[in-house]
């Protein structure tokens, strides 16, 4: 059994030609448990130890249903699936070919931009937030302004990850360091 994608509202598992009752029973069964530890909210240092010891000062004394509660409001909050159906719907502007923004890519044209300087900005590598795992933007193609779908859900995913250590997104092109989101980006006046 492999857990092969989640995303904020799903989880898909892969069952091979030879999985056995005993396979996707001990799934079920681990499930069931999940939903009983959430019923009866259970510590976090309990069912999650791991998260739990890896950032006391946010999860200490939190249960699980209170982190799922949380990160349901964080969604809410963040409006993390409006921006990523804006994203995804919404044709970004080419500065110039794929091909043309790896040559300043080779040529070391780049600088690494923060998140809170990105708009406008063209980028010399694609950004691939996982989940889907669609390039979102591609190299050579303008990030849109501060207040577009393409910052917007970057902006949500910052925010997550800020506010929930170890449930991190993974985001190709997109490098966090300490906190601050990092895009390479061609240097101002290369495009």
């Amino acid at each position: 059994v492999e857990v092969e994608k989640t995303t904020d509202f799903t989880v898909l598992f892969l069952f091979s030609i030879g999985i056995t009752k005993g396979k996707w029973g001990t799934l079920l069964n681990a499930l069931l448990e999940f939903k009983r530890d959430y019923d009866r909210n259970a510590p976090l240092a309990e069912v999650l130890p791991g998260v739990a010891d890896g950032a006391p000062e946010t999860y200490g004394g939190l249960g699980l249903r209170d982190l799922a509660d949380q990160m349901f409001a964080q969604l809410k909050e963040a409006r993390q699936t409006h921006w990523l159906a804006e994203a995804f719907s919404t044709l970004p502007e080419p500065a110039m070919s794929p091909n043309e923004a790896y040559q300043y890519l080779v040529k070391d044209q780049i600088e690494h931009v923060p998140l809170e300087k990105l708009a406008n900005r063209v980028l010399a590598t694609s950004v691939v937030p996982y989940p889907p795992g669609i390039p979102m933007l591609m190299p050579g193609e303008k990030t849109g302004p501060a207040d577009g779908p393409y910052l917007g859900y970057l902006r949500a995913l910052w925010a997550w990850d800020k506010r929930f250590p170890g449930f991190g997104h993974d985001t190709h092109g997109v490098e966090n360091r300490e906190g601050v989101y990092y895009v390479q980006c061609l240097t101002k006046g290369a495009s």
